[in-house]
Formats: C-alpha cells, structure tokens, sequence
C-alpha cells in the first residue's frame, strides 16, 4: 500500500470518522502495510501468553475501563499470538478476544487514541480475515446513519466456529459483569439477614449454571456456542425474576399450579431420565446427555431452588410460596425440552 493510499483512507474516515461513498478496499492485502504506531514497535515480545486480558480493560469486565491498559496490554497479547504461544489458563478468552482483535476494536472506536480505520482493519485481518471482510461489507453502510456513532465490535462479525466460540464467551461475561454490577446494587437496600441469603442463592445459582452444561449435547464444534447459550438463557431469566420481583411483579399462579409444581416437575424428571437412559444406552455417541449428568445438574438445580425459597421468604415473604412454585415450573419446562 501506497501512503498515497493511506492518506486516501484517513481523509475518507476524517469528520465523523465514516469510510468514503464508494466504501473501503474489500480485500485484506490493501491493509497489510498500514504503519503501526510506536507502541507496537517498542513493545518485547512476552515469554508466555499474557495474564492481563486486554478486553476486561477495554470493556469494564470486573475492573474499571481503562484503555490505555487495554492497549498496552493488548499489543502484547498480539506478539504472543503472532509467536503461537499456548493459551494462559487463568484468561483463556484472551488467547482470541486480545491482542489484534481488541486493537481492531480500539483504532476503529478511537477508544483512547485517535480513531484510525485503515489500521483497524489491518488488525481485524490479522485476527481472522473472514471477519474483516464480513465486517467492511457492514462499515461501508453505515454512513451517517446512528450505528456508526455506536461501539462497533469485530466480535459481532466472527464467521469461523472457533472465533465465534471465544466472541461467545467474551459476550456472556460482558452481560454477566452488568448482571452482577446490579445484584451488588440491591444489596444496599437488604438487612444483613437477606443480604446473608442473596450471597447464598447467588452461590447456588452459579452452582446450578455451571452444573447445567452436563446436560447440554456436547457434540459437535459449537458446543461452546451451545452450552453458553443455553446457560445465558437460565442467567437471563434469574435476572427477570429479580427484577421483576424487586418491583413486586409477583408470579401469576392458581392455587392449583402453586401445589402441584413439585409432582409436575417430578414426574417431568423421571420421563427425562428414563429417556436418557434409553438413548445412551450402547450409544457411540460420547458426547450426548448422561442420566449422570441430568441428575447432577438436577441435585444443582434443587440446593439453588431451596436458596430461592430461603431468600424469598425473607425478601418477598408474601410471594415466597408463589415464587417457589414458579421456579419449580420454569425447570419443568426446561425437561420437557429434552424429555
């Protein structure tokens, strides 16, 4: 590339930082010589994979936001993965959402340094050119439109299973860390017998999710996608339900649902454990639902049931017989899907 080209692509993306009418390049080779800026020279290529995790800095993930942490820690990141070191066990999400996928992020958002197009699409080709092509085609539309004034992310344009797999998870802790910015806010307005009772149905509920994934198909090369989706859905509804009871939106239930929640659910169970049963049985399929499993995560789903009713009876006492039942038939449905 020229740095004719270079100074083209920068006028283009001047004003409101927008590509040109006629679009950006389309292919990845016009990015490849786009200069790196000083940092990136001066920064030593690391012994190991990083520990720092560049885009809990950018995104706030547990930490405060700081972007020039981000960036100096992403540019290590990218020179331990152009040198194919093994993945840090204590940030395994990093090993892919770091390093030039998060710098891709950074250039282009002009997150803490003056945006710069040309050089986030050199660092989006880098961490996989399927993405940044995919994600040109979507650049090139936004013109003035709002989105463009908006975070873009790379992650939302992922295409091979094993990048979409890491943008998953990446994406899961971003709405876990909102999730529980907003848990440790109600905890202000709780008396220390129900903040005590929180803590412990928090506890079981990370309990239960983990246990979940045993009986989640493990099969095939998006079971990360998969069981993440399935876990956030089971995140996503607790958090409903906190919410809508913290404003005493309380479960719509007869009398009749209230007590025959538990038969019902029973029932449900053992229907889905002789059908496990049945379908493992002399199957090659390794991956495939256990009854080990399906009653692990059962066991899971009954200490983080009676954590609820603990809490609810000191939270919402008049409603605790209504929200247990409710939790109860929520499970109920969830066997029915795999019955």
């Amino acid at each position: 590339m020229t740095a004719s080209f270079i100074a083209n692509c920068l006028v283009a993306t001047s004003a409101l930082g927008q590509v040109s009418p006629a679009g950006p390049p389309a292919d990845c080779s016009a990015y490849v010589s786009v200069p790196l800026p000083i940092e990136a020279e001066v920064t030593p290529v690391p012994k190991a994979y990083p520990a720092c995790a560049s885009y809990r800095s950018y995104r706030g993930i547990g930490r405060f936001v700081n972007y020039s942490e981000a960036r100096t820690c992403a540019w290590q990141e990218r020179l331990a993965q152009k040198a194919s070191l093994a993945q840090n066990q204590k940030e395994p999400t990093a090993w892919v959402v770091g390093g030039s996928l998060i710098l891709a992020d950074i250039y282009f958002n002009g997150a803490g340094v003056k945006r710069n197009v040309p050089l986030a699409m050199r660092l989006a080709c880098e961490s996989e050119e399927g993405m940044a092509k995919l994600a040109l085609e979507e650049i090139a539309k936004l013109g003035d439109s709002p989105r463009a004034h908006k975070n873009f992310e790379f992650c939302d344009y992922a295409v091979t299973t094993f990048t979409l797999n890491f943008c998953s998870g990446y994406a899961s802790e971003i709405q876990g860390d909102r999730r529980s910015l907003y848990y440790s806010s109600l905890e202000s307005s709780m008396t220390p017998e129900q903040r005590a009772a929180f803590k412990r149905l928090l506890t079981a509920q990370n309990a239960f999710i983990e246990a979940h994934a045993s009986e989640v198909y493990q099969g095939g090369s998006i079971r990360v996608i998969r069981t993440l989706g399935s876990q956030e859905i089971l995140n996503n509804l607790f958090h409903t339900d906190i919410t809508h009871f913290e404003r005493q939106k309380w479960p719509v239930l007869s009398v009749h649902q209230i007590t025959t929640a538990d038969s019902l659910l029973l029932r449900e169970y053992k229907k889905a454990l002789e059908h496990s049963q049945i379908r493992t049985k002399g199957s090659i399929d390794q991956e495939a639902v256990t009854d080990e499993g399906l009653s692990s995560a059962e066991d899971a789903w009954e200490a983080y049931r009676d954590g609820w009713v603990a809490f609810a009876r000191l939270r919402y006492p008049a409603a605790a017989a209504a929200i247990r039942a409710k939790i109860t038939l929520d499970r109920y449905r969830f066997l029915k899907t795999i019955s």
